[in-house]
């Protein structure tokens, strides 16, 4: 990319709006709008002034060179009042010299991946920054951002790659001074170890995308009080008379740093109400869609054929029990293993807040991977660690097989599968490098 490009770095309407001109022209064009000093790497103080020397801005810049900077290129960084009228007119300002055009989507990062200043899985990781709603997806995605998950991809694409290598220095060798050896264990161990963090990936999915969480119950059993103290705010109506809650009320939140959005539910009864069948049909719908489940008893009433019920049409495997209404005399009670017909269960107040914080915990439990677990959470890099395993497990079989050709056809798709986690480009190259790098020197 020989051109030079400009735009606002940052929302304008508040007190700095950030101008980022990016290109082997910034530096010339920064000379000629901007009257302060122009050093590397160093901010200075002066004035913005349009070919006429008329004023639009006192404000800060600072330049860097190439190739110390965000997009390896020669960059400049202007920090003005982040008026609408004042960034419109200096972009009004810079396109008017014709020394650099309009950036496109995402342009800074992508110029970044291609001079090398990060890879693929990098510059997706400044996306799922911007965009992280809660601690947790900020978390994972400066790990990834750092470089966390594209050491690991390195880590398994050397490994394969030195299999790769060994199997067809073994095919090209007419001495059969060259031996592939028996190479299923380690083709086995890369495939589970592929898969696992591929599994990971999907629940750590949860702090990209975050959780769908469906409140579901029989009326009247305290669903839209629990949304309501779980967010700490009034967004459900509440009222004592069954039905209130008609239709599916969604409201986004972070629980202990993880995305969710709950979704308060109409209570699910027999009845004849055309619009609240309606509700009731459309609480089953997101209780099926959801990605946890938080099914309601109330506590100081016995366990009802409606109860009953709901509980047999839910997925108990992604399903948390809550006893409500622990203020009121209690008579349901967890069974000695803490569960309400085989569910994990959690008794809590909306009124009191008992047993909120609980809930909490075991809703992030149920959710959330660990920090450590954390590394893969895009879609399209789960489906590439799968692709990958899935070449893998076919390479191992056909070497068994003696089909040494086919094996080493697998074992090159899955370095590709890798790679395009990162964006490496030179798969073919690499493994060119190491067959011959392991031949002895002179042959």
């Amino acid at each position: 990319m020989d051109d030079t490009v400009f735009a606002l770095s940052t929302p304008v309407g508040g007190a700095i709006a950030l101008m980022r001109i990016s290109g082997a022209g910034s530096r010339a064009l920064l000379e000629r709008i901007f009257t302060g000093r122009i050093e590397h790497r160093r901010v200075s103080y002066g004035r913005i002034v349009d070919g006429a020397g008329e004023t639009l801005d006192v404000c800060s810049a600072v330049w860097f060179e190439a190739p110390n900077s965000y997009t390896g290129e020669d960059m400049a960084e202007i920090s003005i009042h982040g008026s609408y009228a004042v960034a419109a007119r200096l972009a009004e300002l810079i396109a008017s010299t014709g020394a650099a055009r309009p950036a496109d989507p995402g342009e800074f990062t992508k110029r970044a991946y291609l001079n090398g200043k990060m890879d693929l899985a990098q510059a997706e990781a400044v996306m799922d920054l911007i965009a992280s709603t809660a601690e947790r997806s900020r978390r994972a995605a400066a790990r990834q951002l750092e470089g966390g998950l594209s050491s690991i991809v390195s880590s398994y694409y050397g490994r394969l790659k030195r299999v790769c290598a060994r199997l067809a220095a073994a095919m090209d060798d007419d001495t059969d001074e060259i031996e592939a050896g028996d190479a299923s264990e380690e083709l086995s161990a890369l495939e589970r170890e592929l898969e696992a963090l591929a599994e990971g990936g999907l629940r750590s999915r949860v702090l990209r995308e975050g959780a769908r969480i469906a409140i579901i119950g029989s009326p009247n059993v305290g669903k839209s009080s629990l949304l309501n103290a779980l967010i700490m705010r009034d967004r459900a109506i509440v009222t004592p008379i069954p039905g209130t809650t008609r239709d599916t009320v969604e409201e986004a939140a972070s629980i202990d740093g993880v995305p969710v959005v709950f979704i308060d539910t109409a209570g699910i009864r027999d009845t004849r109400d055309e619009v609240e069948l309606i509700g009731i049909e459309r609480s089953k719908r997101a209780s099926g869609e959801a990605d946890l489940i938080l099914w309601l008893i109330e506590g100081s009433r016995e366990i009802g054929r409606g109860d009953e019920d709901i509980r047999a049409s839910v997925d108990a495997g992604k399903t948390l029990a809550v006893i409500t209404k622990s203020d009121l005399e209690q008579v349901v009670f967890p069974d000695a293993g803490g569960r309400i017909g085989g569910i994990p269960a959690v008794t809590v107040s909306s009124i009191t807040g008992e047993g909120l914080d609980e809930l909490r915990r075991a809703i992030v439990k149920r959710l959330a991977p660990s920090d450590s677990e954390a590394v893969v959470t895009n879609t399209r890099h789960i489906t590439a660690l799968r692709g990958a395993a899935e070449r893998i497990s076919a390479a191992a079989a056909l070497q068994q097989d003696g089909l040494g050709d086919a094996a080493f056809f697998e074992l090159r798709e899955a370095m590709e599968s890798l790679a395009s986690i990162t964006g490496r480009s030179d798969a073919a190259e690499d493994l060119v490098d190491e067959i011959f790098g392991s031949f002895c020197v002179g042959k």
